[in-house]
């Protein structure tokens, strides 16, 4: 195999070179390379699980923060009710202080307009009584007059026939 060109030696050298090539570069990089990269996998499936995680405890707390608002809602519905309550309590409260106010203030203007027309009254009964004794003065001055006059006339009449 000479003729041809061939030489063992030189190809045996070549098989060595290409397996001692490979072997380091099965040990000094493959490897080397591999774990690198099979270390880059694990921290990806990692961080995927972490995300998957995360995205779990997300909807957790978004399922959490919607039953916290819901129930928010349904105490803040239970406080305006009850509001609501108090206030019909208070307004009726009020309406029946109102009533009893205003029947207090009725109750006192009928008293008033009682002693008012009371003291109205009195006050009539005297004018009438100082009227009537002024009438009845000057009614009786003119007749004693007139009763007076022919009292002394009759007086001095029968005087004069005495004597």
């Amino acid at each position: 195999m000479e003729a041809l060109g061939i030489n063992y030696g030189l190809i045996v050298a070549h098989i060595l070179n290409l397996g001692l090539l490979v072997w380091l570069l099965t040990a000094l990089l493959y490897k080397p390379v591999l774990g690198i990269l099979n270390a880059l996998g694990a921290r990806i499936q990692t961080s995927l699980r972490e995300a998957e995680q995360v995205k779990t405890q997300l909807a957790s707390a978004q399922t959490d923060y919607e039953a916290e608002l819901a129930r928010g809602r349904q105490q803040a519905a239970q406080i305006v009710v009850q509001a609501n309550e108090r206030a019909k309590g208070q307004e009726a409260e009020i309406l029946a202080q109102a009533r009893i106010e205003a029947e207090r203030i009725r109750s006192e203007a009928r008293a008033q307009s009682l002693q008012e027309r009371d003291q109205l009254l009195s006050d009539l009964k005297g004018q009438m009584a100082t009227l009537i004794t002024v009438t009845a003065e000057k009614v009786i001055s003119a007749e004693l007059r007139t009763n007076h006059d022919r009292l002394i006339e009759e007086s001095l009449s029968q005087l004069g026939r005495q004597n």
